[in-house]
């Protein structure tokens, strides 16, 4: 009876199946084709046959798809057999002048000329510090604008000094994230080149959750929607800005290190997926992250865009005045000249790009312990109310023209999705020969790959120096290289070694003025800076060691800016009468409040 019993149960699931299989076959046989109207004889300049239901790219952009994606020369085609003469991307810089410039002339100069899309900042400053020119300001090289091209690498010349090898690596390992390319493929990179870079927006994981019919859901490097905006969220932003780049401290993000010894695999019980690239500590975000506030609402369009003219590095260019919103020692109140800030009965409120949210306005408190201070109206803002900053030491960078499989265990993520799986390639055994990896500019393949590490990483020590405006602003060590080239015979030309900067005064390395997005309402404590050592810029303790001769700042590469001279250096460390008594009145105000 058992037997019986088991052969029925067996039977009715067999024709569950059976009949599962047969409804599946129907549905499939009676569901509309994946690309409607594509296969063989299909014209693809009748766009709309297969992109069933694709959105509108906006409102001001109403003309026909041909206008946007086909060249001048083949827009009046009738017929097309296949997608190879379609611009996937009219806004990518290359094509950029021959589709947009008849509307958008002014807009495409502007972003030509800005830092965001020369990246003249982190090209002069690096070739400067690796000693290829004698001066980081004013900039020489760009991707585009007034300046220069950016040098391509001699395969003629043997590269045996630092000057020989900065092209390659600015080439391949730095300039990964730039408006020139679209964004690598992982989590949190995705993204367009061009315009669309900003204006197009992505999901972290790649997937478009449009209409159109011709683009599957399960495929990735497509943008939410066939949408243009000009309202960018923070998750935008990221995609570019993230590592220990400003912009990933706004949302309380620090990189680990590459080892995975190092990462955190487990939260909540669950294997912890990798975004941009790394897994990242979850520090305190900036308050105006909290609070809700967009990038875009500090850092406007001619600023991120562009304001047609020329600069060598960000803080030459204009940018947001914690003043204006706020009011400061030089303004008493918020600036209603702005577009986002209102005066309503007596109040100060902001706007918000983020659904026109509203806000009141924290005014500046000239009787506060700090703002009552008259010497420091001379101090950033951000210098005293950063919670934390980004502070990397001794990044060792090294060219390997062979690969060492052994060498590479648990430590081929890099940041760098692609860099990654040419690693990971190795360590499969699938790599075979000689490393190649591509030029982010040319595109094109070279032999050799470039790999990072650094000494240590913080996020609490903050060194203070002068910045191009004459303001005491927190010094970060942007650039600390020790750099190392292996070539394919094995021989080591460099190795660990410390460039000289190209005029001759002094080692490659630089710290960097820099305001961190980590702002809290409340300052830090007076001794973050008065009796610090390490604030005045005299590393963590008098015996130098390896490391802590790092924490020890090199003069910034950038002219006008600085590190605090002696006698600045003493009044932090030796701090008059007055200031005793100033900081004994604020610490008697604060008890008497913690009391109530």
């Amino acid at each position: 009876m058992q037997e019986i019993a088991h052969f029925h149960r067996v039977s009715k699931r067999f024709a569950k199946a059976l009949f599962a299989g047969l409804l599946f076959l129907l549905v499939l046989v009676m569901a509309p084709a994946r690309e409607p109207g594509a296969g063989k004889g299909a014209n693809y300049a009748d766009c709309l046959t297969c992109h069933q239901g694709i959105e509108r790219i906006s409102e001001n952009h109403a003309s026909d798809c041909a206008t946007c994606h086909l060249p001048p020369g083949v827009r009046r085609r009738r017929i097309l057999k296949n997608h190879e003469v379609i611009v996937r991307n009219p806004s990518d810089p290359a094509v950029v002048r021959i589709f947009c410039i008849r509307c958008h002339e002014r807009e495409i100069e502007q972003v030509e000329s800005s830092l965001h899309g020369s990246m003249a900042g982190v090209i002069n400053q690096t070739r400067y510090l690796w000693g290829a020119q004698k001066q980081a300001s004013p900039a020489l090289y760009g991707l585009s604008g007034p300046f220069r091209p950016m040098p391509e690498p001699d395969p003629e010349v043997y590269p045996d000094k630092p000057a020989d090898l900065v092209d390659d690596f600015l080439r391949r390992r730095c300039l990964r994230c730039h408006i020139h390319q679209e964004g690598a493929s992982g989590a949190g990179l995705y993204r367009a080149s061009g315009c669309a870079a900003c204006h197009v927006l992505y999901g972290n994981d790649g997937h478009y959750r449009g209409l159109d019919r011709a683009v599957h859901k399960s495929l990735t490097g497509y943008p939410i929607r066939h949408e243009f905006t000009v309202r960018i969220p923070n998750t935008q932003c990221l995609h570019c800005h993230n590592q220990n780049h400003a912009g990933a401290d706004y949302e309380g993000l620090f990189e680990h290190d590459y080892s995975s010894t190092y990462r955190s695999p487990i939260i909540g019980g669950e294997p912890h997926g990798r975004l941009y690239g790394q897994v990242y500590h979850r520090l305190i975000r900036d308050v105006h992250a909290e609070r809700g506030l967009w990038c875009t609402d500090c850092h406007g369009r001619n600023e991120v865009m562009g304001d047609g003219k020329a600069y060598s590095f960000e803080m030459e260019a204009p940018g947001p005045v914690c003043e204006r919103c706020h009011g400061g020692y030089g303004r008493q109140r918020p600036d209603v000249s702005l577009e986002s800030v209102r005066e309503e009965s007596g109040l100060f409120l902001f706007f918000s790009k983020n659904n026109n949210r509203e806000y009141r306005l924290r005014e500046f408190r000239q009787t506060s312990t700090g703002h009552r201070v008259p010497a420091h109206s001379k101090v950033r803002c951000s210098a005293c109310h950063a919670q934390w900053s980004y502070q990397d030491y001794g990044l060792s960078v090294i060219r390997e023209d062979r690969i060492e499989e052994y060498k590479w265990y648990g430590l081929a993520a890099q940041g760098d999705p692609e860099l990654e799986g040419i690693l990971n390639g190795f360590l499969e055994g699938s790599g075979g020969g000689d490393p190649l990896s591509r030029d982010r500019i040319s595109g094109q393949l070279r032999l050799g790959i470039w790999s990072m590490g650094w000494r240590f990483r913080r996020w609490e020590f903050m060194p203070l120096g002068i910045d191009n405006r004459g303001k005491y602003t927190i010094l970060r060590p942007l650039y600390q290289y020790l750099i190392t080239y292996v070539d394919r015979l094995g021989n080591v030309p460099l190795d660990s070694m410390v460039p000289s900067r190209g005029d001759g005064s002094g080692a490659g390395w630089a710290f960097m003025p820099y305001v961190p997005h980590t702002i809290a309402p409340s300052g830090r404590s007076c001794d973050a800076c008065h009796m610090n050592r390490l604030a005045v810029g005299l590393g963590v303790q008098e015996e130098m060691t390896m490391d802590t001769r790092l924490t020890v700042p090199s003069p910034p590469a950038i002219k006008g800016a600085r590190l605090l001279d002696a006698e600045e250096r003493r009044r932090l460390l030796e701090p008059s009468y007055e200031w005793r008594k100033e900081r004994l009145r604020s610490l008697m105000e604060i008890s008497l409040i913690s009391s109530f």
